[in-house]
């Protein structure tokens, strides 16, 4: 079945978009907060959401809030950060069974809809801030995720690829920030970011499920048009302009691999051209039958690993490998060399279709979760689309070979990073 996808708005910067999908016997809500990138916010920022997730203040401790997750069936919260292009988003979601499933017949979706307002507009404050112990629980949680980054070196490196590329833009910060900042973080520093959020962002209303809809758009619309909106900043999207020589940089540390990261600007994308890029970039290195997997990896033997993402937000592709410090140079070569044969069109017709077709499978997927469809459908509201994943999977099955040529024709080296042992 396709999903129905519908998205108005509610009030200034605030949008409530349903997912209709009458599979599913739960229901989804979330609320994203969607703010530009900036060093000096981007922390701050990013510890709202688990603080809020903590409680409100009809539910002021763990004990009430986990006895109303209770009555409705196990429902769950959850909160989520995550970096798009140029912006943050910061959500808050809730998940809980559709009346249809309750045993008396419960108004599920209003209940829900009830709980995610009072934790994100009605939060538990104490002398008009957040609370001395919920911050600081939660910023020593924010010091562990971004310190737990250095620990998985496939991560780190990719990420430190990433804002070489990028440079002083703010599309190189981290969603979460750094963890000097996060030290400094206090209760009224996150509670003026949550104030800050709530005047300015463009906020996302979501639901996705079955039950019903309108009951979660009275609701919400009820609670979000009281709020104060000034300087409203909405997202606009867009990729990077990148140019300039090739960047390199090598980093030693302690570690038992070496990760080579190669990061490539794309060329500036029409609509069709994004699904060029991604299919090629799934020839490249994105599947077990790959360019790089087959010959960088199983052929020649150059690396433990070694595969391509492209992304789109920024119009870039990363190419991630492990490799032992004395092939660095060789796998280096042997990846613009498979580069280079998909410029030269060296893949079969055969190869272009098991692509479409592995592809099309990830597509199929994505309707099976109620999170995968709200994350997905997110993600079209923030490129400015609205297609969903039938109808891409669609346009993936007329892509020609002419057209991932081009693709890999307009990508170019931008960046290369390396992270190895000292001699």
């Amino acid at each position: 079945m396709q999903n129905s996808f519908h998205r108005e708005q509610v009030a200034d910067g605030i949008y409530f978009s349903h997912v209709a999908d009458s599979k599913f016997y739960s229901n989804c809500l979330s609320v994203s907060l969607i703010v530009p990138l900036a060093a000096e916010t981007v922390t701050d920022n990013a510890v709202v959401p688990p603080v809020l997730r903590l409680g409100c203040r009809t539910c002021p401790d763990f004990t009430a809030l986990n006895r109303r997750l209770g009555l409705l069936y196990g429902a769950t919260l959850s909160s989520d950060v995550m970096r798009f292009g140029a912006y943050q988003v910061l959500s808050v979601s809730a998940k809980g069974l559709d009346r249809r499933v309750a045993l008396r017949g419960e108004d599920m979706v209003r209940e829900l809809c009830t709980l995610i307002c009072d934790i994100v507009l009605d939060p538990l404050l104490l002398d008009g801030v957040f609370g001395k112990d919920q911050v600081e629980l939660e910023q020593h949680n924010l010091m562990d995720t971004i310190l737990s980054e250095i620990n998985d070196k496939r991560i780190y490196a990719q990420a430190q690829c990433h804002s070489l590329m990028f440079g002083d833009s703010p599309r190189a910060l981290r969603p979460y920030g750094t963890v000097e900042q996060a030290q400094k973080i206090t209760p009224l520093s996150a509670y003026e970011a949550y104030c800050r959020m709530l005047k300015t962002a463009q906020i996302e209303l979501m639901f996705v499920g079955s039950g019903d809809y309108e009951t979660a758009l009275e609701a919400f619309r009820e609670r979000f048009s009281g709020i104060s909106r000034e300087g409203v900043q909405k997202a606009s999207p867009s990729v990077a302009e990148l140019s300039g020589p090739v960047k390199e940089r090598t980093e030693t540390m302690e570690v038992n691999q070496s990760k080579l990261v190669m990061g490539f600007r794309c060329r500036p994308q029409d609509e069709r051209s994004v699904y060029d890029l991604r299919l090629m970039s799934a020839m490249y290195g994105g599947t077990p039958f790959s360019k790089l997997f087959l010959n960088v990896r199983e052929k020649l033997s150059l690396c433990y690993y070694c595969s391509s993402r492209y992304d789109r937000s920024n119009g870039t592709l990363l190419v991630s490998s492990g490799v032992e410090k004395d092939k660095k140079q060789a796998a280096y070569e042997e990846i613009l060399r498979q580069l280079q044969a998909l410029r030269d069109g060296e893949f079969t017709d055969e190869d272009l279709q098991n692509t479409v077709l592995a592809m099309n499978t990830g597509f199929a997927a994505t309707g099976d979760s109620l999170y995968a469809l709200e994350n997905w459908y997110l993600t079209q509201i923030l490129f400015g689309q609205q297609h969903s994943p039938e109808e891409e999977r669609t346009v993936m099955q007329t892509l020609t070979r002419e057209e991932v040529v081009e693709a890999a024709r307009g990508t170019e080296l931008d960046s290369v990073y390396f992270l190895t042992t000292a001699d």
